[in-house]
């Protein structure tokens, strides 16, 4: 656990500079050691952010925090902060400059808005999104992109998309980036293996495939708040606790459209044993973790209107296997009538090799 005997608190006015707290945070955390509370007053904040300091904590500054979006998606209620971005895996953008886009784990963990690379942050009231696959936001309106599957570069052929990127909307609060047609990976927040004890309380962390993700040694603690995602939305080798959350599919009726809330591949050391018995292969000792994914006394839902321009009733799955030996345990999880199908999605699965552990109490 981190311990300080100094503090460092800073506030961030509606249209003002996140980037620049963090960047008093960092000058203050190699000169003294001390840790930044930064309150951030409620608004939209669309910069890129990378949480490099430890024991960082961000809190909604509003008296009475609110984590609600309205219209789609597009707006937050007054009271709410946002901390967005929108670049997506498939384009180059000119305001990345030379910086390479490649949407795994290099550089930005599927092009994260906010990356965590820090122990101990921790997050209060905020509403962590990737725009992406959600509406053309005023920064992507203004940027220049380019499909990288067509851009003549040295890229290898498994680092470009499997498809031609379409053309997308230019105009700023567009939503038809939510129909299937555009659908990406873009991901909201994510967390390196150095990203130790983190905590988000009451957050909503918002996006369409590839949302949540962390690493292998990162480990995230989730109280109360809303993960909302569609294919694969939370997802990696991160050891993760989620407790009392709302985890919404943001699922349309388009044909062959689908919600998949988690996407473990980390094995526990107890299914070590049986795993390796069960398939020729051996699980991979950095991708042994302490606990896997552990959702807690959750509640399973559609998204509403609010959140999504055209949400569906097609069923929610516990999850899909992103490796065979994946663990995935829900316990006491709730859900609307008809919502959730308990069944593992069996999409990916290699031949041969068991199902991945997907346990439901």
């Amino acid at each position: 656990m981190l311990s300080c005997l100094f503090a460092l608190i800073l506030h961030v006015a509606a249209g003002g500079s996140v980037n620049a707290a963090l960047e008093q945070a960092r000058e203050a955390y190699a000169r003294t050691g001390e840790t930044t509370t930064v309150y951030l007053a409620p608004g939209d904040y669309e910069e890129e952010l990378t949480i490099d300091v430890p024991g960082l904590r961000l809190i909604n500054a509003s008296p009475t925090p609110s984590i609600a979006v309205t219209d789609g998606g597009v707006h937050i209620d007054p009271n709410a902060v946002r901390l967005t971005w929108y670049y997506g895996h498939g384009y180059q953008y000119a305001s990345m400059g030379n910086r390479f886009n490649y949407g795994g784990k290099r550089e930005r963990r599927w092009n994260a808005s906010t990356l965590v690379t820090a122990p101990g942050f921790y997050a209060e009231n905020i509403i962590f999104q990737n725009s992406f696959n959600l509406y053309v936001s005023d920064g992507e309106s203004r940027d220049t992109l380019v499909d990288i599957s067509q851009a003549k570069t040295d890229w290898t052929v498994n680092e470009r998309p499997k498809r031609v990127m379409p053309d997308r909307p230019k105009n700023a609060g567009n939503t038809d980036v939510q129909t299937r047609f555009y659908r990406e990976r873009a991901s909201a927040l994510s967390f390196t293996s150095s990203a130790t004890d983190c905590v988000l309380n009451h957050c909503r962390v918002v996006g369409r495939q590839d949302a949540l993700y962390g690493d292998h040694g990162a480990s995230v603690t989730i109280h109360g708040g809303i993960l909302a995602g569609a294919v694969d939305y939370i997802f990696g080798g991160l050891t993760l606790v989620v407790r009392q959350a709302e985890l919404v599919g943001m699922v349309s009726d388009e044909p062959n459209d689908g919600c998949y809330i988690a996407a473990g591949r980390a094995a526990t050391p107890e299914n070590l044993t049986k795993l390796t018995k069960m398939s020729r292969d051996s699980v991979p000792e950095d991708e042994i973790v302490p606990h896997g994914m552990v959702f807690v006394d959750c509640f399973v839902r559609h998204a509403t209107p609010d959140e999504l321009c055209h949400p569906g009733t097609q069923p929610i799955y516990l999850g899909r296997p992103w490796r065979w030996w994946g663990e995935m345990i829900f316990v006491n999880v709730q859900a609307e009538p008809g919502v959730l199908d308990e069944r593992l999605w069996s999409l990916g699965l290699t031949k041969g090799h068991p199902a991945p552990f997907v346990k439901s109490y």
